[in-house]
């Protein structure tokens, strides 16, 4: 069962040694549990998990000399995909269509990237072969032709707002989030004397956490089709 705001809070009161310390009243320590869920959740969509995987359409607007003197079409992130994680690959691909129902499959490129392939003849994107890139909190797709577009992307965890609220992270890995929240609190008390050593050695124990999870995954699927195979 998934723990509540308060069961981690109160965990990490414990673990930290800060019961009534001034400087970690709840609203403070629940703003850095909400940190550490993030920090906890781009490490695992990193590692493979798949868990928060979803999709939005995009509202295209297409934009004569939108980038460098071409035209593109631009897609406002902060009103199309407004609960996205932020993280280096947040937007997993963009699926497109044009008018004639010819679909692409566009996935992101870095700016100068970007320019390059619409300023080359032989490099253009096609229908085919779109692209896109991310410039302003706006995505901008190429070629400008494309008429409709479906985002997916990881969206972020939802914040822990209230005492009974529980986590949307695996059981598995709540632990991680307690631990990242210590990390912090020792950081602040001066009692960690190398913050990045300390953060590597958590992201290499979520990592094996996670390698031992997907064992366990693959042993519970290998199971049920020997289960399934014996009834046939």
């Amino acid at each position: 069962m998934a723990s509540t705001l308060k069961q981690i809070r109160d965990q990490i009161i414990i673990d930290a040694a800060i019961s009534g310390n001034p400087l970690f009243p709840t609203l403070r320590l629940n703003k850095m549990i909400n940190l550490a869920q993030r920090y906890v959740q781009t490490n695992l969509n990193g590692l493979g998990m798949k868990k928060w995987e979803t999709s939005d359409t995009l509202t295209l607007t297409a934009t004569v000399d939108g980038f460098a003197g071409h035209d593109v079409q631009i897609s406002d992130l902060s009103t199309d995909c407004p609960n996205m994680l932020e993280s280096p690959n947040s937007i997993i691909f963009i699926q497109t269509v044009d008018d004639a129902n010819a679909y692409g499959i566009a996935y992101e490129i870095d700016i100068r990237s970007f320019q390059e392939q619409l300023d080359n003849t032989y490099l253009s994107p096609t229908l085919s072969k779109p692209v896109f890139m991310r410039l302003a909190n706006k995505i901008f797709i190429a070629p400008y032709t494309v008429d409709q577009a479906i985002a997916y992307y990881y969206k972020a965890v939802t914040d822990l707002s209230s005492d009974s609220a529980t986590t949307e992270i695996p059981i598995e890995f709540e632990d991680f989030v307690i631990k990242k929240t210590v990390l912090d609190i020792n950081e602040i008390l001066g009692k960690l004397q190398d913050k990045e050593l300390a953060q590597r050695q958590l992201e290499k124990d979520i990592q094996q956490s996670y390698e031992k999870f997907l064992g366990k995954q693959q042993e519970l699927n290998r199971v049920k089709a020997n289960d399934k195979a014996k009834l046939q």
